[in-house]
């Protein structure tokens, strides 16, 4: 059985750059960025998976968002 996990991405945008950075405090501060927020949002989930797999071939526990530890 698989559990699902919502997990908050901040967003800042820089307007001099041109791009939005995401970014997943829980997940280790992990971040990526896009020219939009809905391509920052893709790019940060596809990040996360990478991550996720990381953690599952080293035998580690994904973390539980905060939320999930107050419910």
């Amino acid at each position: 059985m698989s559990q699902v996990f919502e997990y908050k991405i901040h967003y800042e945008l820089d307007k001099e750059a041109g791009s939005v950075t995401a970014v997943i405090p829980e997940l280790n501060n992990l971040a990526s960025f896009g020219d939009t927020f809905a391509q920052a949002e893709a790019n940060i989930a596809e990040a996360a998976l990478g991550y996720f797999e990381v953690l599952a071939k080293e035998n580690k526990k994904i973390p539980e968002p905060e939320s999930f530890n107050s419910l």
